[in-house]
């Protein structure tokens, strides 16, 4: 129960996500309890001074050991020689040693010293390894966790719409036309360019924040006003690290929120 956000610029790694988190009891299969309060983005590094970035999404811990310990046990790995790519590869050796069924993944992403330059990696781990890993480049944001609403506005349609009409289609004429995915798939291809869409091969720091929070915040409410239990929510927290500054947190809730949240609907 998740989203989870990262946009690499040239000004440096933008890293956001919403706070739910869903825990089941043990031995009463099928049954959540959903808290709104979760913690997805850490520091890496000491407090203010971290150089790098951890956001995740999927399962909500890994086997009995929480995302907030793996992300200081690779803290206590790292220095300031240590790459982006360096800690990406520390970060496969602690989960791997922990192992679990569950899915998850990871954002990680900083700035490399001494060039300054950032970097960012997607991680996806399934059964206690390591079954994906992807590189962001300047300009690209990635989603994860509950992208289709965000997907639908960003590109115009759902990415499942074309598959579905295809499908419709096809069931309609059978083989009657013999080169139809052909001439279907191409006809789609023009019809999808020119649905204006959004997208920059790159963007200053503020605008990406403000841009990962969009993001956040479209699903958010897309998914509390559809139909079915809502799979994110909480409070929106985003973070950042600049190419001449270290980690800062852009919002990040308090320790007292799920006391606040209490109190006020007890008013």
């Amino acid at each position: 129960m998740t989203i989870a956000a990262s946009y690499l610029t040239s000004e440096g790694v933008v890293f956001g996500a919403d706070s739910a988190t869903s825990v089941s009891p043990r031995g009463i299969p099928g049954v959540l309890q959903v808290f709104n309060h979760a913690q997805k983005i850490f520091e890496i590094g000491p407090k203010d001074q971290g150089r790098m970035a951890l956001v995740t999404w999927g399962a909500g811990s890994v086997g009995q050991i929480s995302h907030r310990t793996i992300a200081a046990r690779l803290g206590d790995k790292i220095t300031n020689e240590t790459s982006i790519g360096a800690a990406r590869d520390l970060l496969k050796q602690i989960v791997e040693e922990i192992g679990g069924s569950d899915e998850f993944g990871y954002f990680l992403g900083g700035t490399d010293l001494p060039s300054r330059t950032s970097a960012c990696f997607q991680l996806l781990f399934k059964q206690g390894k390591l079954a994906e890993t992807t590189d962001l480049y300047v300009g690209q944001g990635r989603f994860q966790g509950a992208p289709d609403l965000f997907t639908r506005a960003y590109h115009g349609c759902d990415p499942e719409l074309l598959n579905h009409i295809f499908g419709e289609l096809k069931a309609r004429i059978g083989d009657r036309v013999p080169d139809f995915e052909e001439i279907f798939n191409e006809a789609a291809k023009v019809a999808h360019g020119k649905i204006p869409h959004a997208g920059l091969p790159d963007l200053p720091i503020r605008e990406a924040i403000d841009f990962v929070h969009m993001y956040l915040h479209l699903t958010i409410k897309g998914i509390k006003f559809r139909f079915g239990p809502p799979i994110c929510g909480g409070p929106i927290e985003i973070a950042f690290i600049s190419t001449d500054r270290s980690f800062r947190w852009v919002r990040h809730k308090s320790f007292d929120t799920a006391i606040f949240e209490e109190e006020v609907g007890e008013l």
